[in-house]
């Protein structure tokens, strides 16, 4: 495996996938944050999801398929990676079963997390879903904009403004009594 890797660093602002183009590598951070994003007809953009360091990242159905992503990777701030070509992934599932076995968990766990979201979209009320973010990403709001988190939770950032302000209001309660 180590010789399919290659170190990569992604400047803030800078894509490892970008919508319309058809991806031929997987990442995996050691350090930075990502943020996945569609942008729709508007040019308003809707987070998908977040990533920070120990995490893989791709655009999974696009590389399966050899199609353009839906859509972007992109670095949030200074973002180091090692890559390998998903070919070269493949290959090297078909000669070593234990590879294998580390692919069907890494699947896993991105489905188990994907079923997470699309759950607490649909249950949750936002501030439940914002509580839930801070607990996936306990110090996201140092490296995420709000108007960003705001789109991950599927709530204007006003609405997430009035959430934090009651989640202060509550704290500076309980520290009085």
């Amino acid at each position: 495996m180590a010789a399919l890797l290659r170190p990569q660093d992604l400047p803030a602002g800078g894509f490892f996938v970008r919508a319309g183009e058809i991806p031929t590598q997987v990442g995996y951070i050691l350090r930075g944050w990502l943020r996945y994003f569609y942008t729709n007809d508007d040019g308003k953009t809707l987070v998908r999801y977040f990533c920070n360091g120990e995490s893989f990242v791709s655009s999974q159905s696009a590389l399966v398929r050899g199609e353009p992503s839906a859509f972007s990777v992109q670095a949030l701030e200074a973002t180091q990676l090692v890559v390998f070509r998903y070919s070269d992934w493949l290959a090297l599932l078909e000669t070593d079963p234990a590879w294998a076995i580390i692919h069907k968990t890494i699947v896993e766990q991105a489905l188990m997390r994907a079923e997470e979201r699309e759950r607490s979209l649909i249950l949750d009320d936002a501030a439940t879903r914002y509580r839930r973010f801070l607990a996936e990403f306990p110090d996201a709001e140092q490296h995420i904009k709000q108007y960003d988190i705001a789109s991950y939770l599927g709530i204007s950032p006003v609405t997430l403004s009035r959430i934090r302000s009651a989640k202060a209001k509550s704290r500076s309660r309980r520290k009085l009594t």
